[in-house]
């Protein structure tokens, strides 16, 4: 059987290859769980010393131009998807965005269905809603897919109202809160690495035992234990 892929999105002035170098305590980690992790590039190519710049050695791209009021996706859903296509991938089983790239993971994850249709669970380092009015009605009902919300306490760039605001906008059942006391970055620590993949297994876990019980809303206590410890613990 062919591994699970899981979709990487990098954050504004970065690009695949950054990120890739970025997560690579959880890609790795990943990888020894069986998975297959793909970094796609974002369409719009961006000078090395824009804002939030990760590095001068390599082209820079983002989603969207920083700081527009308004802006369309499509050119970046068309972008992910020529990628995907490229390589035969169908069965995307997760996905990873960081900042710009972790606001348009929720957004992908809300149209799952259309967009991503074996997407199973979404994990966002300092995600945000995407505020423009014409993604609104994509939010409503709630994101109902396992979500995992990791925040840093001194994120300056985007701050924790902003990652909250998209945290509201998934399920209460099934929503996941992590903090790190760092800033404006993915934690590499091997007990951070070790929290993120022990969700990951448990959420697979939940999912496999509702499929065979035909339960909805039971969770085995260890399962539940589990992701409570997650959300109280608020330090990676």
């Amino acid at each position: 059987m062919p591994p699970k892929k899981i979709l990487f999105l990098h954050g504004y002035a970065q690009s695949a290859q950054i990120f890739s170098a970025k997560t690579g305590g959880l890609r790795k980690a990943l990888q020894k769980s069986g998975y297959e992790t793909v970094y796609v590039n974002a369409p719009l190519l961006l000078q090395g010393d824009m804002p939030h710049s990760s590095s001068t050695d390599s082209e820079l791209y983002g989603w969207w131009p920083y700081g527009a009021p308004d802006y369309e996706l499509e050119t970046a859903e068309q972008t992910i998807k020529k990628e995907l296509d490229k390589h035969d991938i169908e069965d995307v089983e997760g996905i990873v965005g960081f900042s710009q790239g972790a606001g348009l993971s929720g957004y992908l994850t809300a149209r799952y269905k259309e967009f991503l249709p074996h997407l199973q669970w979404a994990i966002y380092f300092s995600g945000f809603k995407l505020m423009p009015e014409r993604f609104q009605e994509h939010y409503e009902p709630k994101i109902s897919l396992p979500t995992l919300h990791v925040l840093g306490e001194l994120d300056t760039v985007v701050e924790e109202s902003r990652s909250i605001k998209l945290y509201d906008s998934c399920h209460e059942d099934h929503r996941h809160l992590l903090k790190h006391q760092g800033g404006h970055f993915v934690p590499n620590s091997k007990s951070f690495v070790n929290q993120v993949v022990n969700w990951i297994a448990a959420v697979k876990e939940d999912s496999a035992k509702d499929d065979e019980s035909g339960l909805t809303g039971e969770k085995d206590d260890k399962l539940e234990d589990m992701f409570d410890a997650i959300d109280n613990l608020g330090k990676a």
